[in-house]
């Protein structure tokens, strides 16, 4: 994998605002608890829990050289995630949350299709326009 697409980067940063990322590490935080929370919820019954969450640990091992406070026991839980974001920078805290989680969708996108995973990031976001999921850059 090559990494996200700017798409998928631009789909998280998306969602963190929309789940309340305006400004404070606080924020960032409990915005990426939320999208964690609803990213297991929408794919533990397609990927199952253990799926998922082997996804979001890969995903942690891809970002960890551009930030290296995102190690694999961070994304153990949200609560973890959370506390390891609260502890950063503003901008750091966003950056490496979208950055988890653009690359966790270009994981999704690669294992069950770009339609499939634009369906379930609809329907645990349903009120959010969408950029294009695509993997192409």
């Amino acid at each position: 994998m090559n990494g996200p697409s700017a798409a998928q980067l631009e789909k998280a940063r998306l969602l963190l605002l929309h789940e309340g990322a305006t400004g404070s590490a606080g924020e960032c935080a409990t915005a990426a608890g939320r999208i964690y929370d609803k990213l297991h919820a929408h794919l533990d019954p397609l990927l199952g829990a253990a799926g998922v969450q082997a996804l979001l640990v890969r995903s942690a091992k891809l970002t960890q050289p551009q930030f290296s406070f995102l190690e694999v026991a961070v994304v153990e839980d949200s609560t973890k995630l959370r506390e390891r974001l609260q502890a950063q920078d503003p901008a750091v805290a966003t950056g490496s949350a979208a950055a988890l989680f653009a690359t966790f969708f270009a994981l999704v996108t690669t294992f069950i299709g770009e339609r499939l995973t634009t369906q379930i990031l609809r329907r645990a976001w349903p009120t959010i326009e969408e950029p294009s999921m695509e993997t192409r850059r």
